[in-house]
């Protein structure tokens, strides 16, 4: 059974509901006192804020993972259903706030490539209101913003280390400047990640990667473990 996340009656808020929800989760984690001493979780606390409105009702509903992308997209959001899966697993079936999100997401960013990429895609896509919830408190200037998502988005690994610098530069743009940088982003996100991986200690060999690819990331991964090998390996990658 799915619900209908523009149908106030199923539990799900209506589309000015869900961004004014989204944008209020986002100012109130930007105006606590203790904000600077919140480095560490910046990037996970900032997207439970935007994630909860959504993921809150549909956890106490018990909507499935489609409903939840529906809402996700009203909101200019994609995350596949696996990823919404893996965030939803150790919360269904029981009441949450804002930080079970925030604790699941701070859990899984480090740990799962996919949940990092569809992650960090999200966390560009509303780039704009993040620095607009934080700027709201006088305490914040955009210096310190651009910096301190540089540190967290780095520890994430995968994809947010490698946009890290990217996002602290186009984070310091004036609103204008930020929304366009942000959808040149988006328009070439292509990312492109092959990933060849051995383990239990099998053998792999005569592996062949080419990728190609347009102002996007382009990842290739090839990695061993448990007294595996792998051999004659060949990487090809075209921008264009």
């Amino acid at each position: 059974m799915t619900t209908d996340p523009t149908n106030t009656s199923s539990g799900m808020p209506s589309v000015p509901e869900l961004k004014e929800q989204s944008n209020k989760g986002l100012r109130e984690f930007f105006q606590q006192k203790s904000i600077r001493n919140l480095v560490n979780v910046l990037v996970p606390s900032a997207l439970a804020a935007i994630l909860f409105p959504i993921f809150g009702p549909a956890v106490a509903g018990g909507a499935a993972a489609v409903a939840i992308q529906n809402g996700l997209k009203l909101l200019g959001i994609s995350l596949s259903a696996d990823t919404i899966g893996k965030v939803l697993k150790p919360l269904e079936g029981r009441q949450i706030d804002e930080s079970d999100v925030q604790i699941v997401l701070q859990d899984l960013l480090p740990k799962d490539k996919q949940v990092n990429d569809e992650a960090a895609k999200a966390l560009v896509t509303v780039a704009p209101e993040v620095k607009e919830a934080a700027i709201a408190n006088p305490k914040i200037d955009g210096a310190w913003l651009a910096a301190s998502l540089e540190a967290n988005l780095k520890d994430q690994g995968w994809t947010m280390a490698k946009m890290a610098p990217q996002f602290h530069d186009f984070i310091r743009l004036d609103p204008a400047a930020l929304e366009d940088a942000r959808n040149r982003l988006l328009a070439d996100w292509p990312l492109i990640s092959q990933e060849v991986t051995a383990s239990g200690g099998s053998q792999v060999s005569r592996i062949e990667q080419n990728t190609e690819g347009r102002g996007g990331h382009i990842n290739q991964r090839v990695a061993a473990s448990e007294q595996s090998t792998i051999q004659d390996t060949k990487q090809g990658t075209k921008l264009t």
